[in-house]
């Protein structure tokens, strides 16, 4: 026995009369007194916690009059958990201003004959999307909005598309990688020629050996990100003894850090080529 075209229908409008709820709610807290005490008073009263009431205001804020007349005659199904992510925020702007993107796939659902706009994809277009490593971690997969995802995208009509964007974007992080570590080798062996070298004292330099044992490892590190596979499933056991390995290269980098009073240097952004978003 299966659902019916009934069922799906029926509960997407459930699904919409959800979304039309939460906007209504969010226009209610749009007013002036909701704001300091008097929205944590009335949020107690209600059973709705502060940070949801000021999720659903901000949401109610950005899906202005003609987007919600969009949402209603357009026949494309847009789910609330959509409108809450076009609100995100980034470097202090929201990420989708004014709902283009969104407005520009409702259109292309339009066009296609498909009745949604797939939040994995809406995420996916927005950059939003949860990066491969992530999404292949058993133990991260295990957060509601990674299980979120990995369903959207499963059942998403663009699916193949959304797995590819994933994969593009990991091997756009490895190149990004290989060119860094290729830039600093760079950088440090220019550094080395233009030092003049000490004159030999007959005693071993401490500072030197683990300055040169560092150049030896960092070289070997680059070597390892090269061969490294897009994916890699590990057993329990292979687990644990990665997990140790990483551990105790961590706690050597900062004990090193400590010792030699070693400054963290950033490296600043425009020295990086940009990343580009997989459209989907």
């Amino acid at each position: 026995m299966s659902f019916t075209e009934h069922d799906v229908h029926e509960c997407r409008r459930l699904m919409r009369a959800c979304r039309l709820n939460q906007l209504a709610i969010g226009d209610m807290l749009r007013a002036a007194w909701a704001d300091g005490d008097a929205l944590g008073q009335f949020c107690e009263r209600v059973g709705l916690s502060v940070t949801t009431a000021k999720q659903w205001r901000a949401t109610a804020k950005a899906v202005t009059p003609d987007l919600r007349t969009l949402l209603e005659t357009s026949g494309v199904f847009v789910s609330y958990s959509v409108l809450r992510e076009g609100t995100r925020m980034m470097g202090g702007q929201p990420i989708d201003p004014g709902y283009a993107k969104l407005r520009r796939l409702i259109d292309d659902a339009t066009t296609a004959g498909v009745d949604r706009v797939n939040h994995a994809t809406y995420q996916t277009v927005l950059g939003t999307a949860p990066p491969l490593a992530i999404v292949l971690d058993p133990q991260a997969r295990e957060a509601e909005e990674v299980v979120d995802y990995v369903s959207d995208m499963n059942n998403s009509p663009n699916r193949d598309l959304l797995v590819s964007a994933l994969l593009a974007d990991d091997a756009v992080t490895r190149a990004e990688l290989e060119a860094e570590f290729d830039k600093q080798r760079a950088e440090r062996e220019e550094q080395g020629d233009r030092q003049q070298p000490k004159q030999p004292t007959g005693k071993p330099d401490p500072s030197a050996a683990l300055v040169a044992n560092l150049l030896a490892l960092a070289a070997q590190s680059a070597r390892i990100i090269k061969r490294l596979p897009k994916t890699v499933q590990l057993d329990l056991a292979q687990q644990a003894n990665a997990s140790v390995a990483l551990d105790d290269l961590d706690v050597f980098t900062k004990r090193v850090r400590q010792i030699a009073a070693i400054r963290t240097v950033s490296v600043p952004a425009q020295r990086r080529a940009p990343r580009q978003k997989a459209q989907a």
